[in-house]
């Protein structure tokens, strides 16, 4: 699938959560931002960030998904930074 409009197609990062002192319920858990892999940038980016980690904001990010396969996106403007 390739991302068009200055979107970028990524991969969603899964870590494992640390031990830490409080508990927090999944349900209330939203994050603000979250580290992602991008697998492809349209032709219209500013840079080609392929292949390379970056922070979102979780808030742009947009799930499709066709022919059974889910893809997900993110708009240029919704980066934060990259590794």
């Amino acid at each position: 699938m390739k991302p068009l409009n200055r979107r970028l197609l990524i991969e969603v990062i899964n870590e494992e959560p640390q031990q830490g002192a409080f508990f927090v319920p999944v349900e209330e858990k939203v994050e603000d931002f979250l580290a992602v892999t991008v697998l492809a940038c349209a032709s219209d980016c500013a840079q080609d960030l392929t292949g390379k980690k970056v922070i979102i904001h979780s808030f742009g990010r947009e799930d499709v998904v066709f022919k059974g396969k889910q893809y997900t996106f993110i708009g240029e403007a919704h980066l934060v930074c990259v590794e």
